[in-house]
């Protein structure tokens, strides 16, 4: 399922690198990003945030994308989460999300089909998270939040759960586990945020599946397939990003 071919020469002018100094956090990062995005009203949008980490299973997760690239290399990103802003304090803020390691303890995963919701806090190491991108979209957030409960209970549409279960087979290696990107098995987060924003009225990838879904076809579309936004007279997607981990691969460049 390789990344349809976009004629686009330039990539999105609203997705500006911000760069990270090395005593930043991730959360003091994120807190500039928003300043700069949200403006004076910044719940009137919806924040789609990427991380990338540099762990053996992240690893395995952008590796698992990158035959969504051209290039072949690995994405970027490893996680694709929704950030839940709160209106008075960026430090009380949480992100919504389907990881891969199920909480325990709390309601049986079955029940909220996999959607769990943790506080920001946990990804502001930056030494973890390295990569790390902000995606602003045009629908006020609560609006995204209130299909929330229609995807917790609706496995029937997208079962997040055999997502979960289909990458880490993929990511640990067990017996002869194909890449679910070639069955059109998303990762479940980015599958998550599909469905929300669809059901929200915003279409974030046009053309692809929402159980179909990746944080690399997320970034890709709102870097490269902008114009489907302006040719349909709708606000584009604007973003900040710092990217500095990669795998060093030349291949002769």
């Amino acid at each position: 399922m390789p990344m349809k071919f976009t004629t686009v020469s330039h990539s999105n002018p609203d997705f500006v690198e911000q760069q990270r100094s090395a005593r930043e956090n991730n959360i003091d990062w994120l807190a500039r990003a928003i300043t700069t995005l949200g403006g004076e009203t910044p719940l009137n949008q919806s924040y789609i945030l990427l991380l990338g980490a540099n762990d053996t299973l992240s690893w395995r997760l952008r590796t698992g994308q990158s035959h969504l690239r051209f290039d072949l290399l690995p994405s970027y990103w490893s996680s694709a989460v929704l950030l839940k802003l709160h209106q008075s304090s960026l430090k009380e803020s949480t992100v919504i999300h389907v990881p891969l390691f199920q909480p325990a303890n709390g309601i049986f995963a079955t029940e909220r089909n996999g959607v769990v919701e943790t506080p920001l806090s946990e990804f502001g190491n930056a030494r973890t998270w390295k990569n790390i991108a902000l995606i602003t979209f045009p629908v006020p957030q609560v609006e995204v939040l209130s299909q929330l409960l229609l995807f917790e209970k609706g496995r029937s549409y997208i079962d997040a759960l055999e997502h979960v279960l289909r990458w880490l087979a993929f990511a640990w290696g067990v017996a002869r586990t194909p890449n679910p990107i070639h069955d059109g098995i998303g990762l479940p987060s980015a599958c998550m945020l599909e469905t929300l924003f669809a059901s929200a009225g915003l279409d974030i990838t046009p053309g692809l599946e929402s159980r179909a879904s990746s944080p690399e076809a997320i970034w890709a579309t709102a870097l490269y397939w902008y114009e489907h936004y302006t040719t349909n007279r709708l606000p584009t997607p604007k973003g900040r990003f710092f990217t500095p981990h990669d795998y060093d691969i030349k291949d002769g460049r």
